[in-house]
């Protein structure tokens, strides 16, 4: 794990805060529509959805985009960047999840530029941004992350940790709103994805963005009998 240096641990800290304004809390990623169907019902039912989620999607084919997007940006290659933003779009089957993504990464593009656009920011972060703008590019959350992790000064590994931790913590917050989950069963819930999430990030390392996997068909299901659901909490 690479160690972070005081100004860009803070930007991390800043950036994976549910404070930051990318609208990612506003979405349950399918576990409003497992929770009206009574396919999780309790604590052990969260911890194991939200495992699912990391370890089978979001760490293999997010992870993957946003390790790939970091390297991509550090060494300028814009049109990788938009390769690999086009092939994680493409991977999100319900509409919903690629709404969601899309949505929190032209948040975290535009809300971040005014951090970063000093002499240390990346050009590539403004380059691909007008991208996003233009809708040359979808600006997919994970993709957008790597970008401007690399602007910020923010390594790669230490990224994405931060795109899970913020990830598992919306998660943990939608269930405490629809589930009897309190703050301390959130809690035990996120200590104990610690070590999953960076052994997973450890094996992810040297994976190319072409191998990106995803594979969570009951909460892609979930996502798209959702969005025809009487009563709507959250926006996935």
């Amino acid at each position: 794990m690479t160690e972070a240096s005081g100004p860009s641990f803070l930007t991390a800290l800043q950036l994976a805060d549910s404070f930051f304004p990318t609208g990612m809390y506003a979405h349950s990623h399918g576990l409003e529509g497992m929770a009206a169907r009574g396919w999780v019902s309790n604590p052990r039912e969260v911890g194991d959805f939200l495992h699912n989620l990391l370890a089978w999607s979001v760490m293999p084919a997010d992870g993957v985009a946003l390790l790939n997007a970091h390297a991509a940006a550090r060494d300028a290659r814009l049109s990788e960047l938009v390769d690999i933003d086009r092939h994680l779009h493409a991977m999100k089957l319900p509409v919903e999840s690629r709404l969601a993504s899309c949505h929190a990464g032209r948040r975290l593009l535009d809300e971040s530029d005014a951090l970063l656009s000093g002499p240390d920011g990346s050009t590539v972060r403004s380059d691909f941004r007008s991208l996003v703008a233009r809708r040359e590019t979808p600006g997919t959350g994970a993709v957008a992350m790597g970008v401007v992790a690399h602007a910020g000064g923010i390594a790669a590994d230490t990224a994405l940790l931060m795109f899970c931790h913020s990830f598992a913590v919306g998660v943990l917050g939608a269930a405490q709103r629809l589930l009897p989950l309190s703050h301390s069963d959130a809690q035990l819930i996120l200590r104990s994805l610690h070590a999953p999430m960076a052994s997973l990030a450890a094996e992810l390392q040297s994976r190319h963005w072409r191998e990106m996997t995803s594979f969570t068909p009951q909460a892609d299901i979930a996502v798209m009998l959702h969005e025809n659901d009487d009563v709507r909490m959250f926006a996935s």
